[in-house]
């Protein structure tokens, strides 16, 4: 069985910040739907979340991954190579020293979803009225959760960074899990742009509104309400539907 998606995405600079350093991907024929947010100051970000983006674009599209980065699902050799291209691009161009972004892509592949995920974006699915986050950040709280003994040792961490990301080191982990897709699954794709503005009960009640309505008109309404809480950052945001 072959899943039908629609799909929708909105990108927006914010309240607070001179450029626009995400950058999303709504392909379906490649069935890819990838959200990036990049850092690194000045142009760094701009960069690594665009060629990170193009890069998967590549890769699923020709199926060449090019050396040593070819195993396991498309998508996480797709973020392999997106790791290796940003990692070689800052290490030759000293303006773009530690640039890198974070990822989160859905890779649909007839009745199932390929999630993937790197650093702090995020993907919620709305199913049956439950709403849930079916990724994991990547960051140091997360990370102190999961070995108690660092909060032993050094006491609990003052500020929520990620501590994985695409671009940094020459090689990645990536985080994937598939799911098997059913009507009416609302998925979305965000970044913290969104998140930190926006709590999740919130995000459940406007996601349950768009379910079975426009989701242009849903991500509309979502940037809208990260920009109406201070729009401090960027905010991307991408909803894919199962029909």
């Amino acid at each position: 069985m072959t899943t039908r998606i629609e799909s929708s995405g909105k990108t927006d600079v914010g309240l607070v910040r001179e450029k626009n350093e995400d950058s999303m991907l709504i392909d379906p024929s490649l069935g890819l739907y990838v959200v990036c947010d990049g850092m690194g100051g000045h142009v760094g970000g701009q960069v690594a979340s665009q060629l990170a983006v193009a890069t998967m674009a590549e890769v699923i599209r020709t199926g060449n991954p090019g050396p040593s980065q070819g195993e396991g699902d498309p998508l996480v050799t797709a973020i392999r190579c997106a790791n290796a291209a940003v990692y070689n691009k800052a290490k030759n161009d000293p303006s773009l020293h530690n640039m890198g972004t974070t990822v989160v892509g859905i890779r649909t592949d007839r009745d199932l979803m390929h999630l993937c995920h790197v650093g702090d974006s995020r993907i919620y699915r709305l199913r049956a009225g439950v709403f849930e986050q079916v990724t994991r950040d990547h960051s140091l709280i997360n990370l102190y959760e999961d070995n108690p003994e660092l909060a032993s040792r050094f006491g609990p961490p003052n500020s929520n960074v990620i501590v994985r990301a695409v671009g940094l080191r020459d090689n990645v982990d990536v985080d994937h899990r598939t799911i098997a897709a059913e009507p009416g699954d609302l998925y979305l794709l965000c970044c913290d742009g969104l998140t930190d503005m926006v709590d999740d009960w919130m995000l459940k009640e406007m996601l349950l509104d768009g379910q079975k309505g426009s989701l242009d008109e849903c991500c509309d309404a979502l940037v809208r309400a990260a920009l109406s809480n201070g729009g401090v950052d960027n905010t991307t945001v991408i909803l894919l539907r199962v029909a």
